[in-house]
């Protein structure tokens, strides 16, 4: 059986799915996270989100590449939604020094005339022991 049938095996024995409420475009939070793709990364369940809560975009490291302001552009444009979070984590294969990366990601989020809204970019490093860390500007975790 290869990953795909597996997956659809797993569908079919669970719960009905609800459909798709045009009227819910807008996340209740109007936050949008930008995380790591990393498997092992529960963005759903380290926030508690359910569906329509937020928008979860995933790319290799939460990385904030071209693509990913592309996607916060029409989350914040399309979705409605004002803040933005940014989620990176320990033992990443993508980065070497997370919390230096996520320093440099709040950086480019704070300079990208591409978002309208920009007052509320929180950064978060989810460490190896299970922690949720707050790192930023003036944050006392912040790297040097």
């Amino acid at each position: 059986m290869t990953g795909t049938e597996d997956l659809l095996a797993r569908r079919r024995g669970g719960a009905a799915l609800a459909p798709l409420d045009p009227a819910a475009r807008t996340p209740a939070s109007r936050v949008a996270v930008l995380a790591c793709m990393d498997a092992r990364l529960g963005v759903e369940a380290m926030f508690a989100l359910r569906p329509g809560d937020a928008h979860v975009i995933r790319n290799a490291g939460g990385c904030v590449t071209p693509d990913a302001l592309d996607s916060l552009r029409l989350s914040q444009l399309r979705g409605g939604t004002r803040e933005i979070v940014l989620v990176h984590h320990e033992d990443c294969a993508a980065l070497d020094e997370p919390a230096a990366d996520l320093v440099r990601c709040l950086g480019r989020l704070a300079a990208s005339d591409r978002l309208p809204h920009r007052e509320v970019v929180r950064g978060f490093l989810y460490t190896r022991g299970g922690e949720l860390r707050e790192i930023g500007p003036g944050r006392a975790e912040t790297p040097s």
